[in-house]
């Protein structure tokens, strides 16, 4: 029997709740209910699918968990009483993030309890709650950190000792040598905060590795363990289980994938210890094969074909054979039932690499750091949305104890394959960057080919982080993307290294916890390669942290009661990005960034990150006494040095009607482009250019003239688009330092004589194209497995 209308109605008891904040809701909800009918139609597209797998006896006792939102400042207490009668059990009550609580109830008895809020008109938004999907020494290089930032800057910026990074993930594991132990906020430690809503359990641990991994790459102080020979060691475990393939594989199928890639950078021998274990149920088997590669050529490989085996490959490297190797795997499907198919193939193996690994350190200290390796680190270990929703809870409640100024988040939701929105979540997000924390999110590993970034990354007020490998080129897995949840803003926001299975992967902390779900760990304090968005937003993360430091750390000057601050950073890290127009998305002949001279695209957001810059923007005084501000400087695009200085920046403290003049002196064939900025970025922390010179004449004079429209701090950037030409000549240069007379490498190109070389090149390949293509084409009928993207290549 339903409760009388009048105890559960839309007229809340509280004070502060208004009509006018109940239509602004519902505008929002409509984006996520287009039936306006208080469930998220994702949900019920869900729970109509879950219906109908249930069995019809027993199968309305099935409990389901959800969470309800109601809109701000709303009195839900009654609903809550209403739940537990109909024997929900909450499971969180939410007091900042959202207004609302998630709870579990069988699934007959929520529709009862739906029905009853609809019919005394309580307004609600209720979503299924689902698991998420988890999604170092080139970073460094990459992000000009060795030894500019972390050294040479203004003495250097090595991480805000006063503030923290919240990693929200699977864990961090305490005893790694990355992170020298844990103390509940005690700054002599580096992890210094910890929150399971998973386990409850009190002390740090990490039984995936993924947030360890992520937490290594934001702030890990390394070394990892070295071997007796002093040798670098990385584990790779993996699963290959076929049993739930949707179709029946043919016998002599094969899969191949690129296990392990790796820089060997001094003479030594590479050690490579393998377990391997067909574990098919039926007599069918998966026969494995290991291939240690330097390029194309194959230097050892698999002696043995057993199905459960352990061998060891070696090669000893000479000072001619330094470079990039490759663990390459081979898996042959045989049908030894002989029905033509193997059925439920289903093999596990483990790879240990040992390498010779010494790069210089420019005296920046060990190569297995951080981002940013003096910072301190909390840990919030969650695996759904309703403790996700929680840690975030967590997070804005003890941010001011813990100084928790940025949070890395590296998962998001999929159905059916595909990223999706979660309203709640993006709440939650939009909620703690408005109170004082940067929210650091990876934009996911869809791939292009339209708007695939979904929650947490599609928030407006986050940073979504898309990956480039170590040639500054978007990798192939990096989601494109498109309009944000709301249609406020566009993502992604920014691009950092993320690895490559093209290229080469990120190294970070390998959990001390089992390799894989089968082995347990075989040589503790190692490293995991992988690669994803995953390893992006982490890396963003530590630059935020990094740039805090600069603008005075995240003690007690730091604003923990408003979004100000926080989408200052967001801003000042977007303004001062590089685009990489020029260069493919690697393993693609289409979807690449495209040329916006300061503003967004789908692919790479405002560009690759440049955390050298961004600190120069907040120190650096460019403020020039007789209001003419000259710069004088080399720039170099991504195309042509990946670990070049591709922006510089400062500030310029302006007085209001008076007029200034910005130059830039731009070299000969280059093009750069120069950006005025306001202090204050918009409502999502998006910077706003005020004036800008994007001439695309190469070699000319960036020139801003600007009148002041208020007193302030304004911040200038320098971008290189395009690069200097290097003229080597004997004629003298005229007053503007450029060479008379002399035609460029365009120019040339661009004459009778370049266009005739430049056609007769394009015939000539044109035609071997086709002799080549005609003497290698055959019909293939093998069933090919190519790219098997494994778990590590995670989001």
């Amino acid at each position: 029997m339903l409760a009388p209308q009048e105890n559960l109605s839309i007229i809340s008891n509280s004070e502060d709740f208004n009509l006018a904040g109940l239509n602004t809701w519902e505008k929002m909800i409509l984006k996520f209910d287009k039936n306006n009918n208080g469930l998220y139609d994702h949900f019920e597209d869900n729970l109509s699918s879950i219906i109908k797998s249930l069995p019809k006896t027993s199968g309305t006792g099935t409990e389901i968990e959800i969470i309800i939102q109601f809109p701000e400042k709303y009195d839900y207490s009654l609903a809550t009483s209403l739940f537990k009668k109909y024997g929900g059990t909450i499971i969180n009550t939410y007091e900042y993030v959202i207004n609302g609580f998630s709870g579990s109830i069988k699934i007959d008895k929520f529709f009862q309890f739906y029905d009853h809020l609809k019919q005394a008109d309580i307004p609600i938004f209720i979503e299924q709650n689902e698991k998420y999907k988890t999604n170092l020494y080139y970073t460094s290089l990459s992000l000009n950190l060795r030894p500019y930032v972390w050294k040479d800057l203004d003495g250097g910026y090595k991480g805000d000792r006063d503030g923290s990074i919240a990693i929200m993930d699977t864990g961090i594991d305490v005893s790694h040598t990355f992170f020298d132990n844990y103390s509940d906020d005690d700054p002599d430690y580096k992890i210094i905060g910890w929150n399971d809503e998973v386990n409850d359990l009190s002390d740090p641990y990490d039984d995936d590795g993924h947030g360890s991994h992520c937490a290594g790459i934001a702030a890990g102080q390394g070394p990892p363990e070295f071997d007796l020979s002093s040798r670098a060691v990385s584990t790779v475990s993996q699963d290959l289980d076929f049993t739930t393939y949707p179709y029946p594989i043919p016998d002599g199928s094969y899969l191949k994938f690129d296990v392990f890639r790796f820089n060997v950078t001094n003479s030594g021998k590479i050690q490579v210890e393998l377990n391997y274990t067909d574990i098919t149920f039926s007599n069918d088997q998966i026969q494995g094969w290991f291939y240690l590669k330097r390029g194309n050529s194959v230097v050892n490989s698999s002696q043995k074909s057993d199905i459960t085996r352990e061998e060891n490959l070696t090669y000893f490297v000479d000072s001619d054979s330094l470079g990039i190797y490759t663990l390459n795997f081979y898996g042959h499907f045989e049908d030894n039932t002989n029905n033509g198919f193997v059925e439920n193939p289903h093999s596990i193996f483990r790879a240990t690499i040992h390498w010779p690994f010494d790069p210089p350190t420019l005296g920046c200290g060990n190569v297995w750091q951080g981002v940013a390796p003096k910072t301190h680190l909390v840990g919030v270990k969650t695996s759904d949305i309703t403790n996700v929703l929680a840690g975030i809870e967590w997070i804005v409640k003890n941010r001011d104890v813990y100084n928790i100024t940025v949070l890395s988040m590296s998962f998001g939701w999929e159905f059916a394959g595909l990223p999706i929105s979660v309203p709640s979540v993006i709440n939650a997000v939009d909620y703690a960057v408005e109170n004082g924390t940067v929210v650091v999110v990876a934009a996911g590993n869809y791939g292009p080919g339209g708007n695939l970034i979904g929650s947490p990354a599609d928030a407006d007020n986050a940073i979504a982080v898309t990956a480039m490998n170590f040639k500054d080129q978007i990798t192939s897995y990096s989601s494109q993307g498109g309009p944000s949840y709301s249609g406020n803003t566009v993502k992604p926001d920014i691009t950092a290294p993320g690895g490559s299975s093209l290229h080469l992967p990120i190294y970070s902390a390998d959990t001390n916890y089992d390799d894989g779900d089968y082995y347990s760990d075989y040589f503790i304090n190692d490293t995991m390669s992988a690669q994803g968005t995953s390893m992006a937003a982490p890396a963003v993360a530590g630059a935020a942290n990094l740039l805090i430091e600069a603008m005075g750390g995240g003690g007690n000057s730091w604003d923990w009661n408003t979004g100000k601050k926080s989408k200052l950073v967001k801003a000042l890290l977007l303004m001062t990005a590089t685009e990489t127009a020029g260069l493919r998305r690697e393993g693609y002949t289409s979807f690449y960034p495209t040329l916006e001279r300061g503003y967004k695209d789908v692919h790479e957001g405002y560009g690759r990150v440049n955390i050298d810059a961004a600190i120069e923007a907040w120190t650096v005084n460019l403020t020039s006494p007789i209001n003419i501000t000259k710069m004088n400087i080399w720039l170099n695009t991504s195309s042509t040095d990946p670990y070049g200085k591709h922006a510089t920046a400062g500030y310029l403290n302006l007085v209001k009607d008076q007029n200034y003049l910005i130059n830039l002196t731009v070299p000969a064939g280059a093009d750069y482009d120069l950006y005025l900025y306001n202090n204050t970025p918009n409502i999502y922390g998006e910077p706003i250019p005020i004036a800008l010179s994007v001439s695309s004449t190469k070699g000319k004079d960036e020139i801003i003239n600007y009148t002041a429209t208020h007193d302030g701090k304004f911040f200038l950037v320098a971008k290189a688009i395009g690069d200097p030409i290097i003229i080597i000549s004997e004629e003298e240069d005229d007053d503007n330092g450029r060479v008379e007379d002399e035609m460029t490498l365009f120019e040339f190109l661009l004459s009778p004589l370049g266009l005739l070389i430049i056609f007769s090149c394009v015939a000539a390949v044109i035609i071997i194209a086709l002799l080549i293509k005609k003497a290698v084409s055959k019909k293939r009928d093998d069933y090919e497995f190519i790219d098997y993207e494994f778990n590590n290549n995670i989001n």
